[in-house]
Parts: C-alpha cells; structure tokens; sequence
C-alpha cells in the first residue's frame, strides 16, 4: 500500500507540474496584461510608462524566467501579489476557499447521499416505474443549465413564496443557522448539477454487479436481500461512482461560476472570473492553478478510495 501512495503522489507532483505549464501559457496566450489594464485610462499606449511599469512588474523577463521564478515562488508557499488587489494572493485564495467549501461540502453530500439511494432503487428493478421516474428527474436536473435552474429558485423561493433571500453574500460570525439559511437555494441548484450523473453510474454499475456470479451465489445461500445490495454489491459497484465522485469536488471549488455569479456568491470560481476580467496575471494563474491542484488531490483521494474498496488494485 505504501508504494502504491509512493507512486500516485510521485505522479501527482510530475501532474502539477505539468498543469502550471499549461496554465502560464494560457495565460500568456490572452489578449492585453495587467499593465494595459492598468494605464490604458490615463497613458498612450506608445508612452514609456508602460514600459516602465512592466520592467517594475517584471513582466520584461524572458517567458522561461518568468515561469520558473513563479514556479520556485509556489515551491515555497509564495503565491505573489494581486496587481488588481495590491495585495498578497495567499490570503485571499485561502478566504475565498473557505466560501466555495461552505458552499462545495453540503452540496457534495447531499448529491452522493441522494445518488446512492436512488441508484440503488434504480438498479433493484431496472426499467420500472421507479427507474424511469428517478431517470426523469435527475436528466431534467441536469439539462437545465445552472442559470436557469438558479434563477427559476430565486424566483420561486426568494420573490414568490419569500423563503430564501435573493442573494448568497456572506458575512463572517453569522453563525450555522444563517449560512444553511443563505445557502440554501445555491446548494440546492449544484446538488441537482451533480446529482444526475452520480445516479446515473450508480445504477449502471449496480445492475452489473448483480448480474456477478458472486451476487447470485451470496442470494442462494439465503443472505438477506439488503446485506446483499449494500455489502456485497454496492461496495464493487462504487469503484466508478468514486470517479465521478472525485471529478464533482473539482468542479463544485472552481468550475460553478455561474452558480456563484447567479446567486452573487464570493467564491473561488468568481475570483477566477475577476482576475480575467481585470487582466491580473498573477492572480489568475494562482487561482487556476488553486483549482487544478483541487482536482488532482481529489483524484488521489479516489485513487486511495479505490485502493481500499478493491484490494486488488494496490498490488497491480
């Protein structure tokens, strides 16, 4: 087992290293920089300050260096500075993850815990009344885009019925109640996001693995039905669930943008987004990179996951 965490972090580390190669040259690929930003109201562009500013930036430096210095700054827990903020990156990554797992858990939690149940169902009798109806539900989940699901809930739960307040801005000291109080109807349109396609692989998986010889033996020697659903079956069937699982962390810390903006939610997505707009280099390749590293622990932790579902796979 020791080796096998040995060689995932191995890759893990070549992983991320990779990532911020591609992430600094992304970035650099786009239009404009910060400088641009920065003078294009008061300076011409021919004028000397801009150059002046990117020597002070060091955004002169040969691209190699400037990958290089920024990589060894990670290296040793040195983000940069916000060139938008005029302040160190660190910081604000760190509150801003705070708000997207506030946000990111519960919605997890929920969308796993419901997944689970209603593949199972699913899968105990396949293309019934049950079946199509989880089916219909969790596709319509699913189809409608986050915007449209996150402004039908605003409009319902928030101007209609009154229950929810319209907006998710948060302030800190607020207590349990409050935060389950205000996130609510955000936490509720990623779950629904999630939700489809963790069923979905739940169930799919789970009629596999009761057509195993092992099921259809562990049935004949009379076990009881649910110790052989939720032991024997349900424990193989969750090595892809696991996958999706993994994938969902990801994307609930970075990639929900539209959630965020829709519910005016500070969190890691919407931080992305103002660093694009205000053209801050260094802020937006730590925030990418922030996220990145999200989705390549989540993958490790599957990977252990798997490991420990199916012992087979830590001596392959």
């Amino acid at each position: 087992m020791l080796k096998y965490m040995a060689r995932r972090l191995g890759l893990l580390t070549l992983t991320l290293i990779g990532i911020s190669a591609m992430i600094f040259v992304i970035v650099q690929i786009l239009p404009g920089d910060a400088v641009d930003q920065i003078l294009e109201a008061w300076v011409e562009s021919e004028g000397g300050a801009h150059d002046q500013l990117r020597k002070k930036l060091g955004l002169d430096r040969p691209l190699h260096v400037q990958y290089f210095t920024w990589l060894w700054d990670i290296l040793h827990g040195d983000l940069g500075r916000s060139l938008s903020m005029e302040a160190p990156i660190a910081p604000i990554l760190i509150e801003r993850l705070g708000f997207s797992l506030r946000l990111a858990i519960p919605a997890l939690v929920i969308s796993v815990s419901l997944s689970l149940v209603l593949g199972v169902i699913a899968a105990i009798k396949p293309n019934g009344f049950l079946d199509h109806a989880i089916t219909v539900i969790t596709l319509t989940g699913v189809s409608v885009p986050a915007f449209v699901s996150g402004s039908l809930f605003i409009l319902i739960f928030a101007a209609w019925l009154q229950w929810f307040p319209s907006t998710s801005s948060l302030s800190e000291g607020e207590g349990f109640f409050h935060w389950a109080y205000v996130l609510a109807m955000p936490i509720a349109v990623l779950s629904l996001e999630a939700l489809a396609h963790l069923t979905r692989i739940t169930r799919s998986s789970m009629i596999e693995v009761l057509k195993t010889p092992y099921v259809r033996t562990a049935r004949l020697k009379g076990l009881p039905k649910r110790l052989v659903i939720y032991k024997h079956a349900l424990r193989n069937a969750m090595l892809p669930t696991v996958t999706v699982i993994a994938f969902n962390i990801g994307w609930m810390l970075g990639g929900v943008v539209l959630v965020e903006q829709v519910f005016s939610y500070p969190g890691l997505g919407s931080l992305v987004l103002f660093s694009i707009e205000q053209r801050d280099t260094p802020l937006l390749q730590a925030s990418m990179f922030f996220v990145a590293t999200g989705y390549c622990v989540a993958n490790l932790v599957a990977d252990m996951a798997y490991a420990l579902l199916d012992p087979r796979i830590r001596y392959s």
